[in-house]
C-alpha cells in the first residue's frame, strides 16, 4: 500500500472512522464531482503521481478552491472508500438489526440495495478496486473491515437461512463470496442507457440467488404450480379446439 503524505495518519477521517461530510447541497455537488475526478486521475495515473493541482484542473478550479473542500488527496480517497466500502457496510449492520425479517428477505433487499447503490455511483466501486494496492497503510484497515462486514453479513444471512429452513444447506462461505461476486460484476456491464434499470437487475440477481438457495422441501409446490399451469393451457387448447370446430 502506498504512504501517507506527512505520515498523519486518519486525521482525515472523524473518530468514528468515516470520512467527512458537507450539509451545504452546492458545496456537496462540487465535493462529489472531485472525488470523481481524483478517482479516475488516481486509476489512470496512479495516486502517488497525483497531485492537488491535477485534480483542480481537470475540474477547472484554482488550486486553492480545492482547499474549501478537501485538505489533501488523502480526505478524497478516504471519502471515496467511505462511499464504497464502509457506507455499504453500515446499512447491512442495519438491515440484520431490523427486526421481523426472514433470511430471505434480508438476503433480497441486501442484494437489490446494493446493485442499486453500486450502479447509481457511475465507476466508483470499479476504480476503487482498482486502487487497492494503492490505498495508504492508514486506510487500509477501515477500507477492509468494510469489505469484511459486507462479507459477514452474507455469511451470517445464509447461515441463518440453512438454519431456519428457507435454504437447503450449503456452505455459507463459499455462497457468500458467489453471492458477493454476482453482484459486483454487474458493474462491469451495465449500462444506463441498456433496457433494465439498476432495480429490476438487482431484482433478476436476487431471483437468481434466492432460486439456487431455496431448500428442497419448495420443490414440491413448484411442481405443482407446473402442473396447474399445464392444466390450464390445456383448457385453453379444448377452448381454441371447439373454436375452430
Amino acid at each position: 500500500m502506498a504512504q501517507m503524505d506527512g505520515g498523519a495518519g486518519a486525521e482525515y477521517l472523524d473518530r468514528d472512522g468515516s470520512a467527512r461530510a458537507s450539509t451545504n447541497p452546492r458545496k456537496e455537488l462540487v465535493r462529489e464531482q472531485l472525488i470523481d475526478i481524483a478517482a479516475e486521475l488516481f486509476d489512470s495515473k496512479g495516486y502517488v503521481q497525483t497531485s492537488i493541482n491535477d485534480i483542480a484542473q481537470a475540474l477547472g478550479l484554482g488550486r486553492s478552491a480545492v482547499y474549501h473542500y478537501f485538505r489533501n488527496k488523502e480526505e478524497m480517497l478516504a471519502a471515496l472508500v467511505e462511499s464504497e466500502a464502509l457506507t455499504p457496510s453500515h446499512r447491512l449492520q442495519e438491515l440484520m438489526a431490523e427486526p421481523g425479517l426472514s433470511a430471505s428477505e434480508r438476503l433480497r433487499r441486501a442484494i437489490v440495495d446494493g446493485i442499486v447503490r453500486r450502479l447509481s455511483s457511475g465507476s466508483r466501486f470499479i476504480l476503487l478496486s482498482r486502487l487497492e494496492t494503492q490505498i495508504p497503510e492508514a486506510l487500509g484497515p477501515i477500507y477492509n473491515q468494510g469489505r469484511r462486514h459486507i462479507y459477514d453479513f452474507y455469511v451470517r444471512c445464509i447461515s441463518d437461512g440453512i438454519v431456519s429452513g428457507e435454504f437447503r444447506t450449503v456452505d455459507p462461505k463459499v455462497t457468500a463470496f458467489a453471492v458477493i461476486g454476482m453482484a459486483n460484476w454487474t458493474s462491469r456491464w451495465y449500462s444506463p442507457s441498456g433496457a433494465k434499470t439498476p432495480v429490476e437487475i438487482g431484482e433478476i440477481i436476487a431471483d437468481m440467488a434466492l432460486a439456487g438457495l431455496r431448500a428442497h422441501h419448495d420443490q414440491p409446490r413448484d411442481a405443482e404450480a407446473v402442473r396447474q399451469t399445464i392444466s390450464g393451457l390445456r383448457q385453453q387448447i379444448d377452448e381454441l379446439e371447439k373454436l375452430v370446430k
